[in-house]
Formats: C-alpha cells, sequence, structure tokens
C-alpha cells in the first residue's frame, strides 16, 4: 500500500493514463484477494494524503479503477491472440493468396476486387460514439457491433448487432440503409435507436426524428414510422408490434443514463450485464416477472443491486473474480435469489 500513487489511480479511475500507469496500477492489484478489504485500506490511506472522499465516491472509483484494469488486459490478450493466430497461418496462405490472386488478375481483369468493410466492436460495459465517412453520427452500446463500407455512395448500408443510435446525414438522391437480422431500416435523414441483440428474441426499432421504412426479411412485412413510434419484431414468435413510446427515454443510455422503464426483472438483469459487463443470474422463476421503474447516472453496480433489493423481495450475492488461463479477470458474477 505504501507504493501506491493515488492520484495516478484517480486519473486511471477516469482513463487518463499512459501504458506504463497501467502496468504500475495492474501490479498494485494483481495479488488482490478480498475487494473490500482493499477498498477500505484505499480509503484510510487516501484519508490521511487527500481531503477525505466518502467512501460511496471511493467505491466508485475503485470500481473505475477495477474495470479499466480489466478493459487493457482485454486489449492485450486480443493484441496477443491475432499476431500468435497470423504467425501461424501466414506460411500456409502466403503462397496460396499470391498464385490465387494473381490467376485472378490475369483471368479476370474486368471484374473488381472484394469490397473491404470496417467493423467497429464495443467492448462490454463500454458505449462509444462514432462518425461514418458520410458524417453521419451516432452511438454504440455494450456489446455491439457496427460494419459498413468506407465509400460510401448512392447507397449507403451499415449492418448492426447490438443497440446503436443514429443521427443520420441527409443527403440528396442518396439513401441509408440499417441491416438488422430481421429487418432493413431504411431512412432519408432523421434520428432512431436501434436494438438488435442476437441473444434477445426481440428487435427494437425507436424513431426520434423524421421519417424511416422497415421492412421484414426473415418475415415479409413493411412499416413507415413516424416520430414516437416503436416497432418491435418477434422472431421467436413472428409478432410484429407498433406503439407510442417516448422516444427520449430509449435514446437516455447515449447520455450515460442507464433507464429500466417499467420493466421485468429477467429483462433489466440484460441490460445490467451489458452495462456493466457482468453475469447475473437469477435462481427463482417468480423474481423474473418482478417490474421496475428507476433511473441511474454513474451508480456502480452495488449501488443499483441495493435499490432493487430494497423494493423487491430478493437478495444477491456478488462471487470474487477469478483469473482465466491467460491471467485476465473474469466478469463479475452475482447472484439473485427469493428474500427468504
Amino acid at each position: 500500500m505504501d507504493k501506491i500513487d493515488y492520484k495516478l489511480l484517480s486519473n486511471f479511475s477516469k482513463g487518463n493514463y499512459s501504458y506504463n500507469d497501467y502496468l504500475k496500477v495492474r501490479q498494485w492489484f494483481s495479488q488482490v484477494k478480498d475487494d473490500t478489504e482493499v477498498e477500505e485500506q484505499l480509503f484510510l490511506e487516501w484519508k490521511d494524503l487527500y481531503e477525505a472522499p466518502e467512501k460511496k465516491s471511493l467505491h466508485s472509483i475503485f470500481e473505475k479503477i477495477q474495470y479499466q484494469i480489466l478493459l487493457e488486459e482485454r486489449k492485450n490478450a486480443e493484441k496477443r491472440n491475432i499476431w500468435f493466430y497470423y504467425k501461424q497461418i501466414a506460411a500456409i496462405l502466403i503462397p496460396v493468396l499470391i498464385l490465387s490472386g494473381t490467376w485472378f488478375f490475369y483471368s479476370q481483369p474486368e471484374k473488381k476486387f472484394a469490397q473491404t468493410w470496417v467493423e467497429i466492436n464495443v467492448p462490454e460495459g463500454a458505449r462509444i460514439k462514432f462518425l461514418l465517412p458520410d458524417s453521419t453520427t451516432g452511438w454504440l452500446n455494450s456489446g455491439a457491433v457496427l460494419r459498413y463500407s468506407p465509400e460510401f455512395s448512392l447507397h449507403r448500408k451499415v449492418e448492426l448487432v447490438g443497440e446503436a443510435f443514429f443521427n443520420v446525414r441527409h443527403l440528396e438522391n442518396s439513401d441509408f440503409t440499417v441491416g438488422v437480422k430481421d429487418m432493413n431500416i431504411r431512412v432519408l435523414g432523421t434520428k432512431f435507436n436501434v436494438s438488435a441483440y442476437s441473444s434477445e428474441a426481440c428487435t427494437d426499432v425507436v424513431l426520434k426524428e423524421g421519417r424511416v421504412e422497415v421492412k421484414g426479411t426473415s418475415t415479409d412485412f413493411a412499416q413507415i414510422l413516424k416520430p414516437g413510434e416503436k416497432i418491435s419484431f418477434d422472431r421467436s414468435t413472428s409478432d410484429l408490434k407498433l406503439s407510442k413510446v417516448d422516444a427520449d427515454v430509449y435514446a437516455a443510455w447515449t447520455n450515460g443514463y442507464l433507464v429500466l422503464d417499467n420493466e421485468p426483472l429477467e429483462q433489466a438483469a440484460k441490460k445490467l450485464e451489458r452495462w456493466y459487463g457482468a453475469e447475473i443470474s437469477i435462481t427463482d422463476e417468480k423474481l423474473k416477472n418482478f417490474r421496475f421503474k428507476a433511473t441511474f447516472k454513474e451508480e456502480p453496480l452495488e449501488e443499483v443491486l441495493g435499490y432493487i433489493s430494497m423494493t423487491t423481495p430478493l437478495t444477491y450475492k456478488i462471487e470474487s473474480r477469478d483469473q482465466d488461463n491467460k491471467g485476465i479477470l473474469k466478469k463479475k458474477r452475482i447472484i439473485i435469489s427469493l428474500k427468504q
């Protein structure tokens, strides 16, 4: 504890650090076995060096520190895995690619090479803002993947898995299409939210401004949305539902708000998993149907769970986080049970 630079820790929790800073913080926390004990010790040390923070504030900082370490370890692991993968296949693929490329070039010179796609992947527990080549902007939610061609022309198209909010730039004589698993969403210039996670049965489109046309791909349907309307397609039953909603509620996540809008616990748990990069198990079927209505802004997961437990007969347990065989911390796992 006497080696820790608390100013560096504070900057690290805000994402303001160098790679060497990350290595220092990782070394400090590499032997952590009891999060509660370390957090208490940090509070005592911090109190002597700086103006005493509230424990609630320090708890949030501690959570962010652990999360930043996890993000860095994931990035480093991905780099190592990619490099190892390329070294293994290079000796096999390079000769094949040279031969096949030469044949392709000389035998079919009139054809164009396959188009390259750009892919944006969002880590779990994160949200990022994006800018497309046509100046269309938007946000991608936790675990989302967006693919697009860098050469937008008359027919601009992106492919989405997960949740995104789009602010599409209007271009004369040029349409814009978002392709998801169950539908294509065609727009001219508008703001709308799409939720299309592969792990969930429903795909939702909520229009905030403008006009969109939604066409089914797995099921034959077509619907034009007006501002404040939501279309929901359930791929398990092929049911299509159109309803009036508050579009701002569905876009609140882009401003850092976690909104539970009268949702059953089972659905709320999925949101919490993505928002905090955790795993949540509900052991009692009765609890899954309890509904919640609340809005959170930058609260740690423990505070959110504490609030839910105050309004519902449930108890929860946060299991200690172990490391995998690569030395990376596993996701935080929460067990929710019916209070006895």
